[in-house]
């Protein structure tokens, strides 16, 4: 975690004026970055996601949903964030509008149609199709009458190639529309873009758009929703220039191989912000059922993985619901359960002066080796007829997985030549971990550090414990 976030959810806040009073608190905690969710004109449906006008604001945030009204107070908030050393992002949606948007009726063509009915996106749920019907999707393509993409047989060629523009052939005005959106949020003042549904709109428009973005200031920076998409889906969208994907490190369990997979696909070509939750998922200490250690846990391990860390408005102070973007307001700004905002403060000192724990660098779970060291085994004993050695070490693999109560691995600096040992406790119990085996030199652990390093240490529920080990383990 080189740098962090804040997302500040307008609907709890209300009124652009109430925001001013958590911008010292949000600086003080150590954030350099706000993230804020849409504050356009909403649709009939009253969600963030769901613009009615590009050009006109939420009448819940600002005195007037008038532009040039809106857009003084917008002005203002931003030069005081300036002053106080605050970047600001904005939420950016144009894979889809609402349906009743003023460009449905100004640029029908724009948008992708069947049966000459406006088309909804969805999503897959447990085997059952969710539409939302409050939307409709834009045709974003550079030929808006091609086909879809997953109805060109070359699609997975053009995948692998790296993303060319030749200007000549943008037939589609939507990408000059989207171009002039941009240029005009950076003149009054943002500089970044989280953009909503990034893997659902062309690689080809994305990068159009970051580079003559970046040609106005190449300080601007481009964040991608990317949960959910596939591994090839972000890779297209880091080619087409984004310079931050969304990480999954919130749903690992520190052991599985797929967040590994992940992670180093994106390290070396593009950065990651990483989460304990987020507009769209519940609060985390909802999800954990009251139990602050295990919300410290996580806030602690989603810093140490990723480049850029964030936060929702109140998941430092305990709040339980989960943000609305439907409909939210400022009665749903909770009372105060518990506040973390030291905790953040100082953690996020404490990884910034750790260079391993900072940068993403290699991480190898431990678990996962041991299980593929035993896959290795068993393939070795079919090969050879000889399964008594292998159903032996199997036994007491599984023997010691089921007591195991910890999750390890190794994260590596950089150029690898240095590595730190990390211990979580998935448990609500203490339990006993064996120094000896895992070379522990030094408990160098945010809390609660052992001076004493003694052939068993204790490690606590739900503790998260980094340690500098002996050279020679692996």
């Amino acid at each position: 975690m080189r740098v962090s976030g804040y997302n500040l959810f307008p609907p709890i806040l209300g009124h652009i004026k109430n925001w001013y009073s958590h911008i010292d608190r949000i600086k003080d905690m150590g954030f350099e970055w706000v993230y804020i969710n849409p504050i356009t004109y909403p649709g009939f449906s009253g969600s963030l996601y769901a613009t009615k006008n590009y050009y006109q604001y939420n009448q819940a945030f600002f005195t007037s949903t008038e532009k040039d009204i809106a857009e003084k107070e917008i002005k203002e908030f931003l030069d005081h964030c300036k002053n106080k050393q605050i970047k600001v992002m904005i939420d950016l949606v144009i894979n889809h509008s609402s349906k009743d948007c003023n460009l449905v009726e100004e640029h029908f063509e724009w948008y992708k149609t069947k049966d000459g009915a406006l088309q909804s996106p969805g999503a897959w749920d447990n085997g059952k199709w969710i539409e939302w019907g409050d939307l409709a999707i834009f045709n974003n393509k550079m030929n808006p009458n091609e086909k879809d993409d997953d109805e060109n047989n070359d699609n997975e060629k053009k995948e692998d190639k790296e993303i060319q523009i030749n200007y000549d052939e943008i037939l589609n005005p939507i990408w000059f529309y989207w171009n002039d959106l941009i240029k005009h949020n950076l003149y009054l003042g943002f500089m970044g873009f989280r953009c909503d549904a990034a893997y659902k709109v062309p690689k080809e428009l994305w990068k159009y758009l970051i580079d003559n973005a970046k040609k106005i200031n190449n300080e601007i920076i481009f964040f991608a929703e990317s949960l959910g998409c596939s591994m090839k889906d972000t890779q297209n969208l880091i080619k087409a220039g984004f310079d931050y994907v969304a990480s999954s490190a919130k749903w690992w369990d520190y052991e599985g191989e797929w967040f590994i997979e992940q992670y180093d696909m994106a390290r070396d070509k593009c950065r990651q912000i990483a989460f304990p939750s987020n507009h769209d998922t519940k609060r985390l200490i909802n999800e954990y059922d009251g139990n602050i250690w295990r919300v410290k846990q996580t806030f602690l391990f989603t810093a140490i993985v990723c480049d850029m860390w964030m936060i929702t408005t109140g998941d430092e102070y305990g709040f339980f619901k989960r943000c609305n973007v439907v409909g939210g307001n400022e009665k749903d700004y909770e009372n105060i359960s518990y506040d973390l905002s030291q905790y953040i403060k100082d953690m996020s000192e404490y990884i910034k002066n750790n260079s391993i724990l900072a940068n993403c660098g290699k991480i190898v779970s431990i678990d996962v080796e041991e299980k593929k060291e035993l896959d290795k085994l068993k393939k070795e004993a079919d090969t050879h007829n000889n399964n008594n050695e292998y159903y032996e070490k199997e036994k007491i693999y599984k023997e010691k997985k089921e007591k195991d109560p910890f999750r390890k691995f190794y994260k590596y600096s950089l150029d690898e030549n240095s590595k730190l040992l990390i211990i979580v406790n998935i448990t609500s119990k203490s339990a006993e971990l064996n120094t000896i085996e895992y070379g522990i030199k030094n408990d160098i652990s945010f809390e609660n550090k052992i001076d004493n390093i003694t052939e068993t240490i204790e490690i606590l529920p739900y503790q998260l414990k980094i340690f500098t080990v002996r050279e020679n383990i692996y």
